[in-house]
């Protein structure tokens, strides 16, 4: 906890800076007091993140402010005495202005009551004031990206849409990671989605998605899993009166196509949405490798590849849901999903190896690799929530649960060649074997979650959950006799593997003068059992674990604020990381878990300011992470045969992340904004069993966006630099990639046409290298085309085209009269 006396030490520095700014003004009564909650008029929901500006009536500069929280409320205090005017602002809706208040010794302690705000349709509808509308937004606690602000991601999923976030990087596969961490947890509207990981984000389509939130501190109230945090997705849904629809359709490289359709009809008492998508993706790519194996007796094993690869993923969704209002207090909500997914990989691998006899070259051998794998997973999943609002303000009480179901068959079939150095296939077949997986797993989740105001601005939480999950999986290992494929007896494993997970957590929040803060503590009970069945073999994992939260808020300025986070999370080993039976990948690769890999532990701390110029931020936001028990993927050569790696699981030590990341976001013109960012971290890697070491490594992202008015253009230039890193055995080079975007929105922006190129230098890559005293690995895999994909939007009367009006509204409070 030495770390938080760090946050300590700043929060009181600040406090004192600005205690000796304030003491420089007049010696005016600093007990005045603002109050009140805003809402949303159309949905009657609150509003989170509104801006509350006082304002000297006197000479309209900035005296203080506030935001609002999750339940519209605001309180601020200190005020001097004196009359000013109030703006309760937040983008997409209509200015509320109070023209004057006056706060004296009789009438020191005002509130505003109810606010409501409304949709401002015009200011949503115009170009050059939608570039007003950030493609990233800094909350205190997360990162909001607005996904229809991206042109780059049009036709693309929720994947494309992350890779010009802070925090994310993103590779040549699609696969995710959150600060270094592929280790996150997936929510969709809140809650629990039937897949996860980056897998989950590769079946959503950017096009279906409001915004996406990164929560790096989650509160003690979110599920401990996912030690990078939680990356939630809030999908598209109407909130006003009235039916809307969204059709998109796309197209690409290499014959990529797609398409997903949202309808949403919304009456007094109901709010109906459905939604369907397909997705057909495919890339092509080049790759080489070099391995050397070392020997006892100065010999070394070569082998150099080279290969040719495509991947094609297919996907198909639907999901249906109703809201139903009881009545102003209670909402029922319901909602499915069903969903399949295909995945398609094969290469060609030319081989070439041979024996170096301190010198003396031997033991040539020439093969062809050709691999085809073919999988098709499915998911079903529902969900029934009950909302119940009393009438205090803030009290709420939650029950949900929800059951889903999935299933996986995964099809492996390899040939080897003979061949020659020249490349040639010179032979018969000299090996075929393929190996067939299948698995099913079904989930269970129960909670309940309850907030009770209490004090005049604190509240406290508190909420049980239950989740029960099992799985079962079948390997079987098969070549061919007589042209019939048959099992291989020593090569079939079948297992189970179950998790019980009980959790219950307690949250205290409250205000006091300028500082707010939450307290809170979750505890969970993991029932592990992984079952070899056989064998018969168990291994049983039983523990309880404690997960701690802390947040401290401090109002700077009004254009300033400044948050402090704690949080510890954990991540789950799966149950292929615990199987202890050996699976062939393919030739040269084999995969064999670990039943004894312990859950990985991360300790967390951030701290956060931004600092607004009106519609322009900067961001500043410092890390540190302390993880142990880190999960490494962990590569050995197997001991009969030097040309095939073990692929493993460890838990090879600790690590240590201090880091920093900046962002400003500035809209220069009404025509053009800027976007950049920088992170740079120190890494340290400590290991007793393996590669210890440290590195400073940083990425930057710079995003150009140029909206033209009158005829309806954008135009995005982007570009990502990910700097070097190092594991456990290995270290990874740095990675550029540059991608432009250009949309083009017609008949009064219904339909909008975009046209997106990804990796336009061909300069996207994985370059790896593993080294250890017994063998050296380099790998090399790249794209072999830009990507590139034109998409097509029609909204159907979308609310942002509607003719009704938000307006400014005014409104009076206080006495006309002097002090």
């Amino acid at each position: 906890m030495k770390y938080l006396l760090i946050v300590f030490c700043v929060l009181f520095f600040v406090n004192n800076i600005t205690a000796q700014h304030e003491n420089k003004g007049s010696d005016m009564p600093a007990d005045g007091t603002l109050s009140g909650y805003v809402f949303e008029k159309e949905s009657g929901k609150p509003i989170e993140f509104a801006n509350i500006v006082i304002y000297s009536l006197r000479d309209s500069s900035i005296v203080t402010g506030g935001i609002t929280d999750k339940n519209g409320y605001f309180n601020i205090d200190q005020i001097k005495y004196g009359k000013f005017f109030i703006e309760i602002v937040f983008i997409g809706y209509g200015k509320h202005i109070i023209p004057q208040i006056a706060i004296k010794p009789d009438n020191k302690n005002i509130n505003l009551g109810k606010i409501f705000l409304v949709i401002n349709a015009e200011m949503l509808s115009e170009v050059s004031i939608e570039a007003d509308i950030n493609q990233v937004d800094y909350k205190l606690d997360r990162k909001v990206i607005n996904v229809n602000q991206d042109i780059m991601s049009s036709g693309a999923t929720a994947v494309e849409a992350l890779e010009n976030v802070p925090s994310i990087s993103t590779d040549i596969d699609g696969n995710v990671s959150l600060r270094g961490t592929e280790s996150f947890l997936v929510l969709v509207d809140g809650r629990p989605y039937p897949i996860q990981g980056s897998e989950a984000l590769q079946q959503i389509p950017a096009s279906t998605i409001e915004t996406i939130e990164i929560i790096t501190n989650p509160s003690a109230k979110y599920d401990s899993d996912g030690v990078g945090g939680i990356i939630n997705i809030n999908l598209k849904k109407e909130k006003r009166k009235g039916y809307n629809g969204q059709v998109s359709a796309n197209y690409g490289t290499f014959n990529t196509f797609g398409g997903d359709l949202l309808f949403n009809l919304r009456t007094e008492r109901i709010n109906f949405f459905v939604g369907g998508d397909y997705s057909d993706r495919k890339f092509q790519g080049d790759g080489k490798s070099l391995r050397e194996s070392y020997f006892a007796d100065d010999s070394t094993y070569l082998l150099n590849t080279y290969s040719s690869s495509y991947r094609n993923f297919k996907s198909g969704s639907f999901r249906l849901g109703l809201d139903y209002y009881i009545n102003d207090k209670e909402i029922l909500t319901f909602s499915g999903k069903y969903g399949l997914r295909g995945h398609g990989m094969g290469s060609e691998t030319w081989a070439g190896s041979y024996y170096d006899y301190s010198g003396i070259y031997d033991d040539f051998y020439y093969y062809w690799t050709r691999s085809r794998m073919s999988a098709n997973r499915g998911y079903f999943s529902g969900d029934l929530n009950y909302m119940k609002k009393f009438e205090k303000e803030g009290h709420e009480l939650q029950v949900y649960g929800s059951f889903a179901d999935d299933f996986d068959n995964e099809e492996n079939i390899y040939d080897e060649i003979e061949s020659n150095y020249m490349r040639d296939s010179v032979g018969d077949v000299l090996s075929k074997y393929r190996t067939i997986e299948k698995g099913s797993g079904s989930t269970m989740t129960g909670k309940i979650d309850y907030v009770l105001p209490i004090f005049t601005k604190g509240k406290i939480e508190a909420g049980y959950q239950i989740k029960y999950s099992i799985n079962d999986n079948d390997y079987r290992y098969q070549t061919l006799i007589s042209e019939i494929w048959t099992d291989d007896s020593t090569r079939i494993n079948p297992y189970l593997f179950s998790m019980n997970i009980q959790s219950g957590y307690l949250l205290f929040a409250n205000y006091w003068n300028k500082f707010g803060y939450q307290v809170g503590l979750r505890t969970e009970y993991t029932d592990r059992l992984f079952h070899q069945t056989t064998s018969d073999q168990k291994w049983e994992y039983n523990k309880f674990d404690f997960f701690p939260s802390l947040h401290i808020s401090y109002q700077l300025p009004a254009d300033m604020q400044l948050l402090a986070s704690y949080s510890r999370r954990l991540e789950r080993p799966r149950g292929w990381y615990l199987d202890p039976f050996v699976e062939v990948v393919d030739p040269n690769n084999i995969r064999q878990g670990n039943p004894n890999l312990l859950p990985e532990y991360t300790n967390s701390y951030d701290l956060s300011m931004q600092k607004k110029f009106g519609a322009n931020f900067i961001s500043l936001e410092a890390y540190l992470r302390q993880t142990y028990n880190k999960i490494d993927h962990i590569m050995l050569i197997s001991p009969d045969d030097p040309s095939i790696f073990i692929t493993t699981f460890d838990n090879t030590g600790e690590d240590l992340s201090i880091g920093s990341e900046i962002m400003a976001n500035l809209n220069l013109t009404k025509w053009y904004n800027l976007n950049i960012s920088g992170t740079g971290y120190y890494y340290e890697l400590t290991s007793t069993n393996y590669n210890s070491g440290s590195t400073f490594s940083w990425n930057a992202r710079l995003n150009n966006t140029f909206r033209l008015k009158k005829s309806g253009t954008s135009i995005q230039l982007g570009a990502f630099y990910r700097g070097p890193s190092i594991s456990a055995q290995g270290t990874q080079s740095g990675n550029f990639v540059g991608s432009i975007g250009i949309r083009q929105d017609l008949l009064d922006r219904k339909l909008s046409i975009s046209l997106n190129v990804r990796n336009a230098f061909l300069t996207m890559k994985h370059e790896h290298i593993h080294e250890t005293e017994s063998y050296y690995l380099y790998t090399l895999r790249q794209p072999r085309l830009p990507i590139i994909s034109i998409s097509v939007t029609y909204k159907i009367n979308d609310f942002k085209t509607r003719k009704e009006k938000g307006l400014d509204t005014k409104e009076d409070y206080g006495e006309e009269e002097g002090l």
